[in-house]
């Protein structure tokens, strides 16, 4: 699931997939559908490739994970989701197609996430049925009975004219939610900034606000596992099945360290309540390997803290913080549901543009 539903970090990485799984190889539609040895580069290039190449078609200035992330996410622990990746290959041996697996290990142990990529020149052949119905197998092998994914939409297109969305609705699946991907333009003036750190303050006086890059402190790493585990709940999923995940400060450290790992420094902005307790926080990710880029992961206010303007003070001062140690960033990518009104309130009047639809479906096996 994705935040601010600012995002994504939701579901972005990775364990250690079990390579045979007894699915191996097998011949469907004139290709070949075999699983991706994670500890060879070049396999797991060429799979990033084609994925990349099927999943960022048509849509404007795509955010995507580079090889050397995708690299660090399967050589990095992660005790809460299982990876499979996996291609399709045609009988010159070329990967016309790629996939991804993604299994739950802690929450929601019916479900499969997945990923599926067909470039356009390959489109047309069977070739995403193929590694479908490959998902279908590995999932009911696994005893998941829940299939979810996500299909991203240009802006402006109906949904019906678009590949993606036209394959989900022909296997079965129903729309279950829609978040808009928007990206802010850097620099933002500062005045304007200033501007809105004073409406911000207006409501928000009662409380401080602390930041940081990198990992947590110790002092509130408890409270803030407990903020990102509610993110699963509180942000708005719309018709999604999903249970509410549930983090520790070892959850906590794994993530920050999986994050260190591929590259992505992490600035995090937290209000502090007069009692001393959090009632919100913010983090931005920047990667060292897509120089100029930046990404909005989770955005969340404690219900007990709503209406007190805290999601604009804090995403102001989070910017501000990103901008004044990595001025070279020129833009930020965010996802929010389109019916959590007041986050896609503070997104506009810090300037975010829609750049993209990120539809949710899901459908039992």
């Amino acid at each position: 699931m994705r935040e601010d539903n600012d995002v994504q970090q939701q579901r972005n990485p990775a364990a250690s997939p079990r390579p045979g799984n007894g699915a191996e190889a097998r011949d469907a539609a004139s290709v070949t559908i075999s699983t991706v040895d994670v500890a060879d580069d070049a396999a797991l290039g060429r799979w990033h490739a084609v994925t990349h190449a099927g999943l960022m078609a048509g849509l404007q200035d795509p955010p995507a994970w580079t090889l050397p992330e995708v690299l660090a996410t399967y050589r990095t622990p992660d005790s809460s989701m299982r990876r499979e990746p996996f291609v399709a290959v045609d009988g010159s041996g070329a990967v016309v197609g790629a996939a991804e697996l993604l299994f739950p290990l802690r929450e929601n142990p019916r479900l499969v996430v997945f990923e599926l990529g067909v470039p356009p020149a390959h489109r047309g052949r069977g070739v995403g049925s193929a590694l479908y119905a490959h998902v279908v197998e590995r999932a009911r092998a696994e005893g998941r009975t829940s299939l979810m994914t996500e299909v991203n939409v240009p802006d402006g297109t109906p949904r019906e004219e678009w590949p993606g969305a036209r394959f989900a609705e022909k296997v079965g699946f129903t729309l279950r939610n829609t978040e808009l991907r928007r990206q802010l333009r850097l620099p933002v003036e500062p005045v304007h900034l200033r501007t809105l750190a004073g409406k911000a303050v207006q409501r928000a006086s009662d409380y401080r606000l602390v930041s940081w890059s990198g990992a947590c402190p110790a002092e509130y790493a408890e409270q803030y596992a407990e903020l990102k585990g509610r993110l699963s709940v509180d942000a708005p999923l719309g018709d999604v099945d999903y249970e509410q995940e549930v983090w520790d400060v070892a959850r906590l450290r794994e993530t920050e360290d999986r994050a260190a790992a591929q590259g992505r420094t992490l600035f995090t902005t937290v209000a502090v309540a007069p009692d001393g307790s959090l009632a919100g926080h913010t983090q931005l990710a920047v990667p060292r390997h897509e120089p100029g880029r930046a990404y909005q992961w989770d955005t969340l206010v404690h219900a007990a803290h709503c209406g007190h303007r805290l999601g604009l003070a804090l995403k102001v001062a989070n910017t501000q913080a990103l901008s004044e140690a990595h001025p070279e960033v020129a833009r930020i990518d965010t996802w929010n549901a389109v019916q959590n009104g007041p986050m896609v309130a503070v997104n506009v009047e810090l300037g975010y543009r829609i750049m993209d639809a990120c539809q949710e479906w899901q459908r039992d096996l």
